[in-house]
């Protein structure tokens, strides 16, 4: 499916109700600190920083988040002090940083079920994005100066980590330093011919 523009609006009986799709996506996406809708957002920013055709729609079953043009396969987690979902009495609450990198099994979208009973890390690289900001404004997360960047090839992960199903952000920073995102294209593919 090809992405829509935001112009198209509800119709009913054949008319249009003078509501374009655009107002659905403020009203269901506004929100940048809502876990799942970060981690998504994570992924257009690097999507972004790899300069991805984003003409097709994002799959949510895929086996990895992203391809690059040359068919590398990237996994992309994140995290954040800040959650949506912490109380208004408790606004300087944090959360510990801690990323997923627990095997899978792989979807086939041919198939419509789990290819096999294996699981596995189904990616070539991971890109740890970390939302570091402390303040709430509705733009912080736009701003990419308040995000890092840890990449890690896929391999390293599984020889250090095994089976293991999280990594923290301490144990991270032992494998690796974090890069801006006017880094983060290099970092990948320095990665990956690691």
């Amino acid at each position: 499916m090809k992405v829509l523009t935001g112009g198209e609006s509800l119709i009913f009986e054949g008319k249009s109700l003078n509501r374009p799709l655009i107002e659905f996506w403020r009203w269901t996406s506004s929100n940048l600190l809502n876990n799942t809708l970060r981690g998504v957002f994570a992924e257009f920013i690097v999507a972004t920083a790899l300069d991805i055709d984003l003409t097709d729609v994002r799959s949510d079953w895929a086996s990895f988040d992203l391809k690059d043009k040359e068919g590398l396969r990237i996994e992309v987690k994140s995290s954040a002090y800040l959650q949506s979902w912490f109380s208004a009495d408790q606004p300087n609450k944090r959360s510990k940083i801690i990323f997923s990198i627990s095997p899978a099994l792989e979807w086939s979208d041919n198939e419509c079920k789990y290819r096999d009973n294996s699981y596995e890390r189904h990616s070539d690289v991971y890109v740890f994005c970390h939302y570091t900001c402390m303040d709430r404004t509705p733009e912080s997360p736009l701003n990419l100066d308040h995000w890092d960047f840890y990449v890690l090839a896929t391999a390293m992960i599984n020889e250090r980590f095994g089976s293991q199903k999280t990594v923290s952000l301490t144990t991270l920073r032992t494998c690796c330093q974090p890069v801006k995102f006017g880094n983060l294209k290099d970092a990948i593919q320095a990665a990956v011919k690691s």
